[in-house]
């Protein structure tokens, strides 16, 4: 039994580091494709979509050291709570990094084909208020914070906010400009949805109980 443990907590501290080398990975992916956008740089721009394929392989490396730990220890309780939510996170983590492959992508194009393009002062902005869940969800994970994944999940109403003010603001915008910030703004606030995500596994690992159950 003491041997068992032993295997376990060996497996468990594995999976632990993968999640934390995976949030760095996705963190990283976000942070380079926000100064990508801001610069128009498309060096900047193809590094994150070289990431994307670490990020794909972590994601399913994640996979299957949970349904390995599942077979061969049968973890109950908290065990249990923290190897099905690193899946769910590894899972949203993964997404996130999609989408801010998409807006690498959207990048390249606009460099090769739109060399007027200004970037939308909304869409940094609201880039830097995803960077921040980002960066605050990074601190909640590592931490075990549930406080901070709160409040960090509440953030998502000035995302939405911005996405709804991006589309509403179409006056003196230029047409393929206009579908570009809405597509961009798009992908920000699936962003911030998959931290929300993030956030309330967080909340779940830790304490059992619904993110919204301390609202």
């Amino acid at each position: 039994m003491v041997e068992m443990r032993h295997h376990f907590e060996k497996e468990f501290s594995l999976l632990r580091a993968e999640l934390v080398k995976m949030v760095s990975l996705v963190s990283d992916s976000v942070d380079i494709s926000s100064k990508a956008f801001e610069n128009l740089d498309k060096s900047l721009a193809i590094k994150v979509i070289e990431l994307d394929d670490e990020i794909d392989n972590l994601n399913r490396e994640i996979e299957n050291l949970v349904y390995d730990i599942i077979a061969r220890f049968n973890p109950l309780g908290k065990d249990l709570r923290y190897v099905v939510a690193a899946m769910k996170l590894s899972n949203n983590l993964e997404r996130i990094a999609d989408h801010s492959c998409n807006f690498a992508e959207r990048t390249i194009w606009i460099v090769e084909h739109l060399p007027d393009f200004k970037p939308s002062m909304l869409v940094k902005e609201m880039f830097g208020v995803v960077i921040g869940m980002l960066q605050k969800t990074v601190i909640a994970f590592s931490k075990r914070d549930v406080n901070l994944a709160i409040e960090t999940w509440k953030m998502d109403d000035v995302v939405d906010n911005l996405d709804r003010r991006i589309t509403n603001e179409v006056d003196n915008i230029e047409p393929h400009s206009l579908v570009l910030y809405v597509l961009f703004s798009r992908d920000l606030e699936r962003i911030a949805d998959h931290l929300t995500n993030v956030c309330e596994e967080i909340v779940f690992i830790e304490t059992g109980k619904e993110l919204k159950s301390f609202l």
